[in-house]
């Protein structure tokens, strides 16, 4: 199954979690946070805040693209919009350079982070790699590598049946299509 990135969207949960957090925002927990917000939403709303695809590290589920514009290696207009809006790590926290508009959030995707920032903020920073592993059944060790977790998986997991998994393929497919259509692709 596919999903579709949205920069913008990705950008304004990154920046409430900034705001959430006094105005600085941990890489880790972050991506943790943003993992599990996604993952909720897909299995709640069929199709997830930000769009980006899941993947199995060595510390837990993240998603892939975020990590890479934390890192500074998505590259291309992505990578410059994620820089113009977001410091550069310092011990692992960046800050806002300006204002975002979290507008772009629905109230309910609003309350999923608030909901997913919670539950991370709950546990010790060393033990949420590990209640990952446990609680994630996604989730496979990529022996120090990544591993794609395939949106389906999680849906199966989380008891949806195999029509309504492919319900949420095609309307993850249509929504792809209808931004290809209306030039919301790079």
């Amino acid at each position: 199954m596919l999903l579709d990135f949205d920069i913008n969207k990705t950008i304004a949960a990154m920046a409430f979690l900034v705001q959430k957090g006094n105005g600085e925002a941990d890489m880790f927990l972050s991506l943790k946070t943003l993992y599990l917000a996604d993952k909720e939403a897909l299995v709640n709303w069929g199709k997830t805040i930000t769009g980006d695809s899941f993947a199995s590290l060595p510390k837990g589920p993240v998603l892939s693209k975020v990590y890479n514009l934390f890192k500074g290696e998505a590259g291309g207009a992505d990578q410059e919009l994620w820089d113009a809006c977001f410091s550069e790590r310092v011990n692992n926290a960046i800050h806002l350079l300006k204002d975002v508009d979290i507008g772009v959030l629905s109230e309910r995707e609003r309350d999923v982070l608030e909901s997913s920032r919670a539950t991370i903020n709950e546990m010790a920073p060393w033990d949420v790699a590990d209640w990952l592993h446990k609680t994630c059944p996604e989730w496979q060790d990529p022996h120090g590598h990544s591993i794609p977790i395939d949106p389906s998986v999680i849906l199966r997991n989380s008891g949806k049946s195999e029509d309504e998994i492919r319900l949420i393929e095609s309307s993850n497919d249509s929504i792809r299509f209808a931004r290809t259509v209306l030039g919301f692709h790079r």
